[in-house]
C-alpha cells in the first residue's frame, strides 16, 4: 500500500492532491450532524382532589406542575375512565385555573381521574408528563333541605320534634323522625344533663329497641380542619377507599363555635359527609328551650361501600380564632333519670 501511494504521488502530484481534497471533502460532508436537543416532558401536577358538588358533578382542584413556569407550558390533560371497566368516558383539555367542574357524570359510578400536564408544542413524543395526578371519585347527592323546602333540623331531647335523621328515607331523601321511630336513625342530637352531643344512636340516652349501628371516622373528628368548616365545599374529598378509625361514637360541642364536619358510614355501607352548622354569632344550638336545634347539611353517596371519605394532606386553618378539640365519646353514657 505504502509503495502504491508512493508512485503515485511521484507520477503526478496533482492527481494525489486531487484525490486527497476529494476524500477530505468527503470526509467532511458525511460528518452525522448533532440530534437538535430533546425537551423533557414537563412535570406532573400533584395532589388532586375531589369534591362532590351533586349526584353528576365532581370539583376537581390540584397542586400545579413545576413546569407551569416554563413558556413553552401549554395546558393540563384530564383523561376520565369509569374505574371497573377501565373504558375512557371523556378526555378534556384544562387550564390552569382550579377549581374545575367536571359535569354530567353517572350517580353511583366511580370515575378515574387522571391530570397530566402537557408542552405548548403537542407534536413532539414528549410533550406529555410521563405520569399523572391520578383520583378516583364518585359523585354523592347534596341535601340542603328536606322535601319540603325546610332546613334540616334535629330537635333538642326535650323537644317533640324529631330528634334524629335518616339520610335514606323511603322517597330516598333524608327525612327526620321523633324517638317513636328511634330504630330508623342513622344520626340524632341528644342534649340530656345539659351534654350537648351528636352521634350514633346507639350511643345516645334515648331508649331505642334496635338502634342503627352509624359508624363515625372519629380520627378526622379530632382533626382541626373539621371543627372549623362553614360550607361543605371547603373540604375536597380524596381517594380514600375506607377507614380504620370508625367507631359509634358521640361528639360533643359544648364549647364549639365554628361549624364542624362529620363523616359516617351508616349501617347499610353508605358514606356520608354531615355538616353541623354554626350561626353567625357561632352557636351550634340554635332556638329557645325547650326547642332548640342544630341545623345540618349533607353529601350523601346513594351507591353503598362505594369510596367516600376526606382529605388527609396539608391544610391551613382560616384566620378566625383558635377552637375547642372536639371530645368524642366511644362509650354508653350514663344516664341519670
Amino acid at each position: 500500500m505504502f509503495m502504491r501511494v508512493r508512485e503515485l504521488w511521484l507520477s503526478g502530484m496533482r492527481i494525489s492532491i486531487v484525490t486527497m481534497w476529494l476524500f477530505l471533502g468527503c470526509e467532511e460532508a458525511t460528518t452525522p450532524e448533532q440530534p437538535p436537543t430533546r425537551q423533557s416532558p414537563p412535570r406532573p401536577p400533584s395532589n388532586l382532589q375531589a369534591l362532590s358538588v351533586n349526584d353528576s358533578t365532581v370539583r376537581l382542584i390540584w397542586t400545579a406542575s413545576p413546569s407551569e413556569s416554563n413558556p413553552n407550558f401549554g395546558f393540563y390533560r384530564l383523561l376520565v375512565h369509569e374505574d371497573a371497566t377501565g373504558r375512557r368516558v371523556g378526555s378534556l383539555s384544562l387550564g390552569t385555573r382550579v377549581p374545575v367542574d367536571i359535569v354530567g357524570l353517572r350517580s353511583g359510578t366511580v370515575y378515574r381521574f387522571e391530570l397530566y400536564a402537557v408542552w405548548r408544542d403537542t407534536t413532539r413524543d414528549t410533550s406529555q408528563s410521563l405520569t399523572a395526578a391520578i383520583v378516583r371519585w364518585a359523585a354523592a347527592t347534596r341535601y340542603t333541605t328536606l322535601p319540603d323546602g325546610s332546613p334540616i333540623r334535629l330537635y333538642e331531647t326535650a323537644s317533640a320534634n324529631p330528634s334524629g335523621l335518616d339520610l335514606e328515607g323511603p322517597d330516598g331523601r333524608p327525612r327526620t323522625l321523633r324517638v317513636a321511630q328511634g330504630s330508623e336513625w342513622d344520626l340524632c342530637l341528644d342534649t340530656r344533663g345539659g351534654s350537648w352531643d351528636i352521634g350514633s344512636p346507639g350511643m345516645s340516652s334515648y331508649t331505642i329497641s334496635s338502634p342503627r349501628r352509624t359508624l363515625l371516622d372519629t380520627a378526622r373528628l379530632r382533626q382541626q380542619r373539621y371543627q372549623q368548616v362553614d360550607s361543605l365545599n371547603q373540604i375536597f374529598e380524596t381517594e380514600a377507599f375506607g377507614s380504620t378509625t370508625l367507631a359509634e361514637a358521640l361528639v360533643n360541642f359544648n364549647n364549639q363555635r365554628r361549624g364542624f364536619l362529620i363523616v359516617l358510614r351508616t349501617q347499610d355501607g353508605n358514606w356520608a359527609k354531615v355538616l353541623v352548622k354554626a350561626d353567625a354569632q357561632g352557636n351550634i344550638l340554635r332556638g329557645t328551650s325547650p326547642d332548640r336545634y342544630v341545623e345540618l347539611e349533607i353529601s350523601y353517596q346513594k351507591t353503598p361501600n362505594v369510596p367516600y371519605a376526606l382529605p388527609t394532606g396539608s391544610w391551613e386553618p382560616p384566620a378566625r380564632g383558635l377552637v375547642p378539640q372536639l371530645r368524642i365519646q366511644t362509650w354508653k353514657k350514663e344516664v341519670v333519670e
